[in-house]
């Protein structure tokens, strides 16, 4: 019997429901191919498995088993199973097997067919990319176990190069203790010193854990290494992991071994949503604009730490290839965890091909520096999918953001852009350049949604953009916005919108105070169009008119930003920099 996935905390430990799987490595398409017994069997007589892995949904696939052992007579016989629902942390692959009547597997010249009855059993322990255990249990082909490897392949090998799993579970290291599930170790409290977060293990956070203690007030900084294709599990409400000042996080999966943090319950499970664990917070020591003069600093939401300082070029590490899934846990009515919160992060910080889904607060939010990023995926957000605040001045490039589709829930805003609430005018101004964006919304119902609001003084430099499917694609509000855009006529450059395409309901929301008409200020600038992209799903259709001839204003995007000359996320489908490493987007 397969054994529950869900992970619980109790206690500050990880108990079990129901039984649970080893968790750790994730059996998926890098595991195909050949596994066959290990030496000294005798060649004559070495048994052999192929595995031939389906995805079948976000974080969900099945396994084919096709293999061949001998009967006590030395006679070969070819047997065949299918794992119906493997999902990400197995390592086990359980299989009721039959055997192909005329003795070959099918895609053979002289292909058979597999029994209606089982036989037995076979059960396979994965221990690393190219090592496992294999049990055979039958009343007509006998009871063994026997280990395999890939070595010697009987077909096609698929994926064994990018497979990032070479070492088995070790036990856990001095800095965790181990959980009660299998291959899983539990840390808690403040991590000292070089840590690395190996992938033959599930991480799983037992409250707030930060990296280091923040260098500014006296504290040691502290490095966190997580590999290829390893699992972070909040395994409660609060649980999340908190980068401090000075500190470094170096999270660097690929596209086929993401980085996953999420929380207890499987994705396939009908009870996993939104603000089942915290997040993941960044602190750095770059600019943010909250006080009068000298260095301003600030406190981050849920006891996060202290953010701020006066060094641009500040680096807390580096992030690619990382899925932040089902965080956002509402401490109170005024205190909510983001997916990520960067807090005063620096340039010098590494963002690149990341994903934050089903957030139960914003996806990301920036508050203050100037870190950047590039080709990132909000989706199903509750609240802003993305937010900035506090002089936020970076770069981003690559967004698609699909708000949450679910009637009646909290999905508002796919931007929601301040300077600084207390004092709109603050400086550094909030002021980041974006381009080659796409933000699908939803008319869900009791609440108004809007796809890009700008206010309280924030500039931003917009383009190549689509909005579509909000109630109202693009709002102005308060007069310290307006003011620092200038007018339709004569912009100052702080705010602009370029190249972008709306289609909502209402396209621009009018209201009394407005300084200047928004609609003429989104007709007078470059490029811009109200229309159907008629987009399949987050895609562009092949063909679309505006996928080519959008240049970007050089004048306006430096050199970080690719001349992407198309309206949107992505020039197509096929070549969709999504593919591979994220979930939930069909």
């Amino acid at each position: 019997m397969k054994l529950s996935r869900s992970l619980l905390a109790a206690a500050g430990f990880v108990a079990c429901a129901a039984g649970v799987p080893a968790y750790a490595i994730n059996i998926d398409q890098t595991l195909m191919g050949g596994w066959t017994e290990i030496t000294p069997a005798p060649a004559t007589t070495r048994r052999g498995i192929n595995l031939q892995y389906f995805k079948i949904g976000p974080e969900l696939g099945n396994v084919l088993a096709v293999g061949f052992l001998y009967d006590n007579d030395g006679n070969q016989v070819w047997f065949t199973g299918n794992d119906g629902q493997v999902r990400p942390g197995d390592t086990t692959l359980e299989f009721n097997i039959s055997t192909i009547e005329g003795g070959r597997p099918i895609g053979s010249s002289d292909a058979g067919s597999p029994n209606a009855t089982p036989v037995g059993t076979l059960t396979m322990e994965i221990n690393d990319c190219n090592n496992a255990t294999a049990t055979i249990d039958s009343a007509t082909l006998g009871t063994s176990t026997f280990a395999v490897d890939r070595g010697e392949s009987i077909g096609l090998t698929f994926g064994a190069d990018e497979c990032a799993y070479q070492q088995p579970f070790q036990g856990c290291p001095s800095f965790a203790t181990e959980g009660l599930a299998p291959r899983s170790c539990i840390v808690s409290g403040t991590l000292q010193g070089d840590v690395v977060f190996t992938n033959d293990t599930t991480w799983v956070l037992n409250g707030p854990v930060f990296v280091g203690t923040d260098i500014d007030e006296g504290g040691q900084a502290a490095t966190l290494s997580i590999e290829p294709g390893t699992r972070v599990i909040g395994a409660a409400g609060n649980d999340f992991l908190g980068v401090q000042r000075g500190s470094k996080l170096f999270a660097e999966g690929t596209p086929f071994a993401p980085i996953v943090f999420t929380g207890p319950i499987p994705s396939d499970d009908p009870t996993v949503g939104p603000g089942t664990w915290g997040g993941l917070v960044i602190n750095g020591r770059a600019p943010i604009n909250v006080c009068d003069s000298g260095i301003c600093t600030d406190v981050g939401e849920g006891g996060s730490g202290v953010f701020g300082g006066d060094d641009p070029n500040d680096s807390s590490g580096v992030l690619r290839y990382v899925r932040v899934q089902f965080a956002g846990f509402r401490i109170n009515d005024e205190d909510e965890l983001n997916g990520i919160a960067f807090q005063g992060v620096g340039q010098n910080t590494i963002v690149d091909h990341v994903q934050v889904h089903a957030n139960a607060d914003d996806g990301i939010e920036f508050f203050g520096g100037n870190v950047n990023a590039k080709n990132i995926v909000l989706s199903d957000i509750q609240d802003d999918s993305l937010d900035w605040t506090h002089g936020w001045t970076g770069n981003l490039q690559y967004v698609v953001v699909r708000q949450d589709q679910t009637p009646n829930v909290e999905a508002e805003r796919g931007i929601e852009a301040d300077n600084f609430e207390d004092n709109n005018d603050a400086t550094p101004r909030s002021q980041p350049r974006i381009s080659n964006v796409t933000f699908i919304g939803t008319d869900n119902g009791t609440l108004t949604t809007t796809g890009f609001l700008f206010r309280r003084g924030t500039g931003v430099n917009m383009s190549n953009a689509i909005v579509t499917g909000f109630n109202n694609c693009f709002d102005l509000d308060s007069s310290a916005t307006f003011a620092a855009a200038g007018t339709p006529a004569a912009l100052s450059g702080a705010l602009t919108v370029q190249n972008t395409m709306l289609n909502c309901a209402n396209n621009f929301e009018i209201e009394d105070g407005d300084a200047f008409s928004v609609e003429t200020f989104f007709t007078s600038q470059t490029g811009n169009s109200t229309g159907n992209p008629q987009l399949d799903g987050v895609f562009p259709p092949a063909g679309a008119d505006y996928l080519s001839g959008f240049d970007l204003d050089r004048n306006i995007f430096p050199v970080f930003f690719d001349n992407a000359d198309y309206l949107g996320a992505f020039n197509g489908e096929g070549t969709a920099w999504t593919h591979g490493w994220t979930e939930f987007l069909e």
